[in-house]
């Protein structure tokens, strides 16, 4: 009778872990070791850093074109006379006018034009630009005996107004004869005093060939840059020199 009962209760028994195993049984548990929290931000990590990289090698490789008017000085570099050839002493300078006189050795001719032919007069301490009516432009034109790479080079000068209210804008043309003004801006604007202007060309590379620039103008007109009929101005010490650049440090 008690073995009897024991197969019944072992039946029972295994009926009850069937019927546990089938409705109630859940996944079991690993225990292994958790993953460490930082494996999670690894890749995050790793998106970060790469565009950080990039972003310092666009920041470093780049530079800012530098297009400035510098107020109240005069050039203060001393220039070699002797070195008159294009790529010889360029950190200090090469006049292509200096005061109010060509450099012949550069300077094929140099001549008014327009309406600053009729009271503009050229002498020997600097031009004095006059801009009377009728044509509405009116230039001061210096044609090089060899063109010039204005890619790394600018054109600085001193100029002043005589209401301080003018604009002077340069035009370069290239040996093609294609032309480009520099727009009106303040890089153009005058003021009463001599003032130093450091004229970059880098950012016209597609309207004219900037590496064979034969002829700059200084332009004055009334249609051109908004002068008002009669106005005075004066330029001198027109020269070249390496194009300045600032970098991101």
């Amino acid at each position: 009778m008690n073995a009897g009962n024991n197969v019944y209760m072992n039946k029972r028994v295994d009926i009850q872990d069937e019927i546990a195993k089938t409705y109630f049984s859940a996944m079991p548990k690993k225990h292994g070791k958790k993953k460490p929290k930082w494996r999670s931000f690894l890749p995050w990590a790793v998106a970060i850093l790469a565009l950080f990289f990039a972003a310092a090698i666009l920041i470093f490789n780049s530079s800012i074109e530098v297009k400035v008017r510098f107020l109240g000085e005069i050039p203060s570099l001393p220039i070699d006379k002797g070195a008159y050839k294009i790529g010889e002493n360029l950190d200090k300078g090469i006049f292509l006018v200096e005061a109010g006189v060509p450099n012949k050795d550069i300077v094929k001719n140099a001549y008014f034009m327009g309406d600053a032919k009729e009271f503009s007069i050229d002498r020997p301490d600097e031009l004095v630009l006059c801009n009377s009516r009728g044509s509405g432009w009116a230039n001061y034109t210096i044609e090089l005996k060899e063109p010039i790479d204005l890619d790394k080079l600018d054109i600085r000068y001193m100029a002043r107004g005589v209401r301080g209210d003018e604009f002077l804008s340069l035009v370069i043309v290239d040996s093609n004869k294609r032309s480009y003004r520099l727009e009106k801006d303040l890089s153009s604007a005058m003021g009463k005093d001599w003032q130093r202007y450091t004229i970059s060309f880098r950012r016209v590379k597609k309207a004219v060939d900037i590496s064979n620039i034969s002829t700059i103008k200084f332009e004055f007109g009334t249609l051109t840059v908004g002068n008002y009929p009669s106005a005075v101005m004066s330029l001198k010490d027109v020269y070249i020199t390496k194009t300045g650049r600032l970098k991101w440090l």
